[in-house]
C-alpha cells in the first residue's frame, strides 16, 4: 500500500497526504526519503518500523523518520482479513527548516521535531480533531496547504508519544542484522527489474541458497519474489505510460522488463484492473498502486 503511491504528485510537494479508504495492506520492507505520519481509523494490523514491531488497530497513530525501513500488514490476530482506513501524512525535511523552528509560535512542533529523528508511537486523545485537520491539508493549496501542515503538525504535537521499542517477534518479524540484506536485495531489484533477472541472481546478490532466499523474502517482503518483481515492473510502466506518450505500448512493455506484450496485458489487468492502453487514455494518469 504505502510502497506504490504516486511518486510524480509527491515529487512535487514538500508535504504530501492521502486518505485510504477499507484497502488490504500487504507492504513489504520499504523506505523513503520523507517522513511517514500514519492515522488507522478502521482495521487492524501488524506493523514493522525498523527492527521493531507491534500491532495496530483504530486510532493508532506512528511516526517513521526517512529513510527507515517499515511496513505494514493488516490482518486479525487469527489471519483472516481487515481493510482499514485511514489517512498517511508524508512531508520532507525541508518542510521543517531551523530557521521557522526558531519563532516562539512553533515551540511545540520544535520539541516535537527533536524527537522525530527515531520512530515515534502517539495516544491520539481527539481522533475526529485529528482527522479533520490532516484532511484540511488535503484541500489546501499552495502557501495555505504549509500553513495547515503546521497547525496539524501543532495538534500531533500535543499528544504524549514514545519512542518505538522492540516488541513480540512473529511471523514477518526481521532481526536488525538481516535488514542490510534487504537493503541490498531491494537495491538490486529495484536497479535490475528491467533486466531478465532471476531469484537465484538476487539470492547470490545476498548471499543465500534460493530455497534459503525464498523463504527470507516471503517472511521480510511479505509477498513471493515473482509477484514483487512485477509489481516494481507495472509501477514503472505505469510510471511510462503517463509521462511517455511518444513510446509505443511494445517499448513500454521492453523498458519495463516484461517480455513481451501480452505479458504487460495480463499483469497491468491483473494488478490494476485496467489495459495500458486505457490507462494511458485516463485524463488522470496518475500511477495506481499495483
Amino acid at each position: 500500500m504505502f510502497e506504490t503511491w504516486p511518486r510524480d504528485r509527491e515529487a512535487a510537494a514538500s508535504v504530501f497526504i492521502q486518505e485510504f479508504e477499507g484497502k488490504e495492506f500487504a507492504d513489504s520492507l520499504h523506505q523513503h526519503d520523507s517522513f511517514e505520519l500514519c492515522f488507522i481509523l478502521r482495521g487492524a494490523g501488524r506493523w514493522q518500523l525498523g527492527a521493531a514491531t507491534g500491532a495496530f488497530s483504530a486510532g493508532a497513530l506512528l511516526l517513521c523518520p526517512p529513510r527507515s525501513l517499515h511496513a505494514w500488514r493488516s490482518g486479525g490476530s487469527a489471519g483472516e482479513p481487515s481493510p482499514c482506513s485511514g489517512v498517511v501524512l508524508r512531508f520532507r525535511e525541508e518542510a521543517l527548516p531551523r530557521t521557522l523552528l526558531k519563532l516562539p509560535e512553533m515551540k511545540g512542533v520544535k520539541e516535537l521535531r527533536s524527537r522525530m529523528d527515531r520512530a515515534l508511537r502517539f495516544e491520539v486523545s481527539d481522533r475526529e480533531r485529528l482527522r479533520a485537520r490532516l484532511r484540511s491539508v488535503d484541500r489546501a493549496q499552495g502557501a495555505l496547504k504549509l500553513a495547515r501542515f503546521y497547525v496539524a503538525l501543532e495538534l500531533v504535537a500535543s499528544f504524549r508519544n514514545s519512542q518505538v521499542i522492540e516488541e513480540q517477534r512473529e511471523v514477518g518479524y526481521v532481526p536488525a542484522r538481516e535488514l542490510a540484506r534487504v537493503e541490498v536485495l531491494k537495491a538490486f531489484m529495484q536497479a535490475r527489474f528491467a533486466d531478465a533477472i532471476t531469484r537465484g541472481q538476487v539470492a547470490a546478490e545476498v548471499g543465500l541458497e534460493e530455497a534459503a532466499f525464498s523463504r527470507f523474502f516471503r517472511r521480510a517482503m511479505g509477498t513471493t519474489f515473482v509477484d514483487y518483481l512485477a509489481s516494481l515492473r507495472v509501477r514503472h510502466a505505469a510510471g511510462l505510460l503517463g509521462s511517455r506518450r511518444d513510446l509505443s505500448l511494445q517499448e513500454v512493455a521492453e523498458r519495463s522488463g516484461f517480455g513481451s506484450l501480452p505479458s504487460l496485458h495480463r499483469q497491468f489487468k491483473k494488478r490494476l484492473g485496467t489495459t495500458p492502453d486505457s490507462y494511458r487514455k485516463a485524463a488522470n494518469s496518475e500511477f495506481l498502486a499495483p
